[in-house]
């Protein structure tokens, strides 16, 4: 059984003007492992890069990466390039997180169309082919959606970070299974926009059948994956108004809410013992939660440590 690994998504929202090296001090010292950070254009939100290599410059052990880049933003080759020196230069402290793009207002604000789910999950799955020739050492790439021609010699040093590919429709976590070292496994947001119906995909039974069906691929091919997973929400159990509406979007009864695998009600002792509840039924140790749920989650992470 692997080990808890706790993540903190960090978009900078909390941080103030300057203090974003300070946020990522204090992430560290709170006992998190990773400082991860989205890439949206629609949403406020720092740029994922330079603000990954600031923050792995002012820390010593905290390990960052991106929850996860928008693959229909940039050339896979940048990427692989980028991912890649970042891994060298932060000591191996970086870990590269990329998916098929969701988020539909994240494409129409910039002219870019939006393209179907199916067509979106072939480029990401080209793209990530072509990331993985770029750390082997491979110069050209001829694929059906991206080329590469000639690139030269030295300029993406062969140094390859984990890889994170997060998805919540059956190809994609297939795809993350047969070619990610890490797969996160996310609402199906194929509509390009957060509701009842995504929230739905992300209840007990999906994710636990999800879990199971990316082992089982990721097995065809003699590995063994990571599972991630993103908690959205922790909440008091006096929070009944909340709670119930919890239950409306995900489609349960009211006392079955804090089962949900997105979802941490209660003490921070509850919050653990859940946790490890969770991780026996499907095998996710490696926990995302968003900026606002810093100090709060410490506790948990705290007595999940090391376990």
């Amino acid at each position: 059984m692997s080990p808890f690994r706790f993540g903190l998504l960090g978009t900078g929202s909390t941080a103030g003007p300057g203090g974003w090296t300070a946020f990522a001090r204090r992430v560290e010292d709170l006992g998190f492992a990773v400082l991860q950070v989205p890439q949206h254009f629609s949403v406020p939100s720092v740029p994922p890069l330079p603000a990954l290599a600031l923050a792995a410059a002012a820390t010593s052990r905290l390990v960052v990466g991106t929850l996860v880049l928008d693959n229909e933003t940039t050339h896979p080759a940048v990427v692989a390039r980028d991912a890649a020196w970042l891994t060298t230069e932060t000591g191996r402290r970086f870990e590269l997180g990329i998916g098929a793009g969701w988020l539909a207002a994240d494409h129409s604000m910039l002219g870019r169309p939006f393209r179907p789910a199916g067509e979106r999950v072939d480029r990401l799955a080209e793209a990530l082919l072509l990331i993985r020739a770029v750390w082997s050492g491979q110069q050209s790439f001829t694929g059906t959606h991206y080329t590469l021609d000639g690139l030269p010699e030295g300029a993406a040093t062969p140094v390859a970070p984990p890889l994170l590919v997060g998805g919540g429709g059956p190809r994609v976590l297939d795809l993350a299974a047969r070619l990610a070292d890490i797969v996160g496994i996310a609402p199906d947001m194929r509509t390009g926009r957060i509701g009842r119906a995504a929230a739905r995909t992300t209840g007990r039974a999906p994710v636990a059948a999800k879990a199971a069906r990316i082992r089982e691929v990721a097995a065809d091919r003699g590995a063994t994956v990571t599972l991630h997973m993103s908690i959205t929400g922790l909440y008091d159990r006096t929070d009944t108004a909340r709670i119930g509406r919890l239950a409306d979007s995900f489609g349960v009864a009211a006392e079955q809410v804090p089962c949900l695998p997105g979802v941490l009600i209660g003490e921070p002792a509850e919050m653990a013992d859940e946790l490890r509840r969770r991780r026996a039924e499907t095998g996710v140790s490696y926990l995302t939660v968003n900026e606002s749920q810093l100090e709060r989650m410490a506790p948990v992470v705290a007595e999940l440590a090391g376990t």
